[in-house]
């Protein structure tokens, strides 16, 4: 089994790719990863969206009814993006569905049992609106098991050229066309750049780009206004996605042991990996065995 993940930070900090990392990381990997933006979905529409529906469940319902997503999510990773938007009418059915570990189709007799893992995210903060009656508390410490918290991307400058290479390759792969390198000019402007949209932005800047640039090179005058009007910042030390995603698999290793009070066989239950791997990224890390900072 693998426990509840909370992730938390700005919007457009990539938490997704956060927890796509971590599905892809568990020994759940061969298994959906779904995804549910909490917002995007009408109140009147997020049950059966979760849930699914029997045939005749309501007027305009497919004959042959609906798997929900927590169906599709069998054996895998389902993902609630903007869980701090959950309507408060639809937490206490999905917090039952997360102890229970079975779901009901709207319109049905009968109880589905199912096997998931949940990661949850957000940008705002649960326990403000849970003193405020708008975020449950039970349902909030049932998420809340590791927490994750991704920092803005102004705070990690070193990221941002390689983030631009994967970003520019995914790009380029979606168009059908060869990928560009950046100008040495224009890759320092991005990294000056403070990016208040995070990620978003940065992805948003690099399309533009994409479709500005005429050759094999993305320039300086490719990229946006606001990027190149930006005030140069200290240089950063470049971090290549490699030391990004063993950052964010050394802080949940950390978490975990924590949680569970330096257990190694709850703690690699909790990971969703083999005790003998925990060991292993232990000894990787260079994380401590015990409480006190024993190694």
């Amino acid at each position: 089994n693998a426990f509840p993940v909370l992730i938390c930070g700005e919007s457009g900090t990539g938490k997704e790719l956060f927890a796509q990392a971590i599905h892809n990381l568990g020994l759940r990997k061969a298994h959906p990863f779904v995804k549910i933006n909490c917002a995007a979905i009408p109140e009147n529409l997020l049950e059966s969206e979760l849930f699914g529906y029997d045939p005749g469940a309501f007027t305009g319902a497919m004959p042959r009814g609906k798997p929900g997503k927590f169906e599709l999510a069998h054996r895998g990773t389902i993902f609630l993006d903007e869980i701090g938007d959950m309507p408060t009418s639809m937490q206490p059915k999905l917090l039952q569905v997360l102890e229970e570990k079975m779901v009901e189709r709207v319109g049905g007799n009968r109880v589905i049992p199912l096997d998931f893992r949940v990661i949850a995210a957000t940008n705002q903060n649960l326990k403000q609106l849970m003193g405020e009656g708008r975020f449950r508390s039970d349902l909030y410490y049932r998420l809340n098991v590791i927490p994750l918290h991704v920092p803005p991307l102004r705070d990690r400058a070193g990221d941002i050229p390689l983030l631009a290479e994967h970003l520019i390759k995914n790009i380029a792969s979606q168009a059908g066309r060869p990928t560009p390198s950046f100008l040495p000019e224009a890759l320092q402007l991005l990294e000056n750049h403070t990016w208040p949209g995070n990620v978003r932005e940065l992805a948003n800047a690099l399309e533009r780009a994409f479709t500005q640039s005429q050759g094999e090179q993305i320039r300086e005058c490719d990229l946006p206004d606001a990027v190149i009007t930006t005030k140069a910042r200290p240089a950063a030390m470049p971090q290549n996605l490699h030391d990004l995603q063993e950052r964010t698999e050394r802080e949940a290793i950390l978490a975990a042991l924590e949680a569970c009070g330096f257990n190694k066989s709850k703690a690699a239950r909790w990971l969703g990996i083999h005790r003998t791997l925990l060991y292993k990224k232990i000894q990787k890390y260079d994380l401590p065995l015990m409480p006190d900072g024993r190694l």
